[in-house]
C-alpha cells in the first residue's frame, strides 16, 4: 500500500501539472504557483506541530478519539487565522487581480488542507496505509478532472483544484476513520490530550515550519524577483525534484512511525528504510538527470528551458535522503531544538543567497544546493553525536 500510494502521488502530481501547463499560459502557471508556496507556508504554520505529535503519540493513547478531536480543533482554528493573515499579503507575494474571490479559496485552502494533512498523519500513526491510499486517491482523482472545467478561471482555475481535493479527502477521510477505525468525531475536545506533549509538539512545530521554508518561499521569491514564467519553470523543475524526494518521504514516515513505537532497538527499521530509499531514489535520479530535456518538454516546448537546473538538481536531490534518516533520528532523540536551529541556517542560506545573489533559474538553484549541502553536514554530524552519546550512556 505505501509504494502504491507513493506511485500514485507522484503520477498524480505530474499529469496534473502536465494538463495546467498544456491548458493555460505559463503567466498564469506562475502566479499559480504562488498560491501554491503561500498555502504550503500557511499548512506549515497552522499545524502547531499536531501532525508528528500525532504519529510520535497517537499509537499508545488510551483515549485515541479525544486526542485527535482536540488536536483537529487546535489545527482548524490556527488554519483559519493565519489562511486570513496570509491572504492580506497576496499583492505582495506577486499575485495579480487578488480579488475577494480569491481570498476566500485561499482561506478555505488553508483550512482543509491542513485538516487534509492531519488525516493524513493519523493514518500513518494507525499503520493503515490502506486508508492513506484510498483518502489519496480520491483527493487526486478530483485535482486533476477539475483544472480542464475551470480554464476560463485562469491561475485561480490551478489554485482551485487544490480546495475541492481536499474537501474530498477530508471527507473521505472522516468516513473511514469512523468506519474502519470507530473514531467518533462528537467527542468532547480535552486539554488533557496535550499533557506532557507540548514540548514536543513546540519544538517539532518550530522545526517544520523553518525546514518547510525553503520549499514554500522560493517560488514566491523567484516570481516576485524573476517574473511570473520564470516562477512557473521553477517550480515545474522542482516539481519533478519533489517527486523523488516524495519516495525518500513516504518510507521515512513509515519508518518513524515504527521506530517510535518499537521497545527495542531502532536500527533494523531505520537500515532497511535506508536501503528502501537509495534503492529507489538513485535509479530515478539518473533517469530525471539524462533525460530532463525530454520530461520537462511534456509540460510545453518552454519549459525544456530549465532542463540545465533539473540536471544538477536531481544529483544533490541524492543528499536528501541522507536528511530525512537523519532527521528523524534526531526527532527520535527528541533534538527537536538541534533540528530547529539546523533548518534555521538551511532557510537562512537558501533564502539570503537567492534574495540578494541569484539572477536566473541558475542562481536559484545554487541557493537551494548550499542549504541541501548544509544540512546534510549538520543533520549527520549532529546525529552521529546523539547516537554515539546514548551508546556510550546505555554501556556505562
Amino acid at each position: 500500500y505505501l509504494l502504491l500510494n507513493m506511485g500514485l502521488t507522484a503520477v498524480a502530481g505530474f499529469v496534473f501539472w502536465a494538463i495546467c501547463t498544456r491548458l493555460y499560459p505559463a503567466e498564469e502557471v506562475g502566479y499559480a504557483t504562488v498560491l501554491f508556496g503561500a498555502l504550503g507556508l500557511a499548512t506549515s504554520l497552522s499545524n502547531l506541530g499536531m501532525n508528528r505529535t500525532l504519529v510520535r503519540f497517537l499509537g499508545s493513547s488510551k483515549t485515541p478519539a479525544r486526542d485527535l478531536v482536540s488536536k483537529l480543533l487546535l489545527v482548524a482554528l490556527g488554519s483559519t487565522v493565519v489562511g486570513v493573515v496570509l491572504s492580506f499579503f497576496l499583492d505582495a507575494f506577486g499575485v495579480e487581480r487578488t480579488s475577494a474571490s480569491v481570498v476566500a479559496v485561499f482561506i478555505a485552502s488553508a483550512l482543509f488542507m491542513s485538516v487534509k494533512l492531519l488525516f493524513d498523519n493519523v493514518f500513518i500513526a494507525l499503520k493503515s496505509a490502506s486508508g492513506t491510499l484510498i483518502e489519496n486517491a480520491a483527493f487526486n482523482l478530483v485535482k486533476l478532472v477539475l483544472p480542464v472545467a475551470t480554464v476560463s478561471l485562469g491561475f485561480i482555475g490551478i489554485f482551485s483544484a487544490q480546495l475541492a481535493a481536499a474537501v474530498a479527502a477530508v471527507i473521505i477521510s472522516v468516513l473511514l476513520l469512523r468506519g474502519k477505525h470507530n473514531y467518533g468525531f462528537l467527542t468532547k475536545p480535552s486539554r488533557e490530550s496535550m499533557r506532557g506533549k507540548w514540548a514536543f509538539a513546540v519544538g517539532s512545530y518550530s522545526s517544520d515550519i523553518v525546514g518547510s521554508l525553503p520549499a514554500n518561499l522560493l517560488p514566491i521569491i523567484v516570481v516576485s524577483k524573476l517574473g511570473a514564467v520564470t516562477g512557473a519553470l521553477w517550480y515545474i523543475a522542482m516539481l519533478m525534484i519533489n517527486l523523488l524526494l516524495a519516495v525518500s518521504s513516504s518510507i521515512n514516515q513509515a519508518m518513524f512511525a515504527e521506530i517510535s513505537n518499537t521497545s527495542g532497538s531502532i536500527w533494523t527499521y531505520v537500515r532497511k528504510a535506508a536501503k528502501a530509499m537509495y534503492g529507489l531514489v538513485v535509479p530515478l535520479a539518473v533517469v530525471v538527470a539524462v533525460f530532463a530535456p525530454q520530461i520537462l518538454s511534456l509540460f510545453g516546448s518552454q519549459y525544456a528551458d530549465a532542463a540545465p537546473t533539473l540536471r544538477i538538481m536531481s544529483v544533490f536531490a541524492l543528499i536528501g535522503i541522507a536528511n530525512y534518516i537523519t532527521g528523524s533520528v534526531l526527532a527520535y532523540y527528541k533534538k527537536v531544538l538541534y533540528l530547529t536551529l539546523v533548518n534555521i541556517a538551511n532557510a537562512a542560506i537558501v533564502g539570503v543567497y537567492c534574495v540578494l545573489f541569484a539572477t536566473d533559474l541558475k542562481g536559484i538553484a545554487v541557493g537551494w544546493i548550499l542549504g541541501e549541502i548544509a544540512n546534510v553536514a549538520l543533520f549527520v554530524g549532529g546525529c552521529m553525536y546523539v547516537v554515539r552519546k546514548n551508546k556510550g550512556a546505555v554501556q556505562g
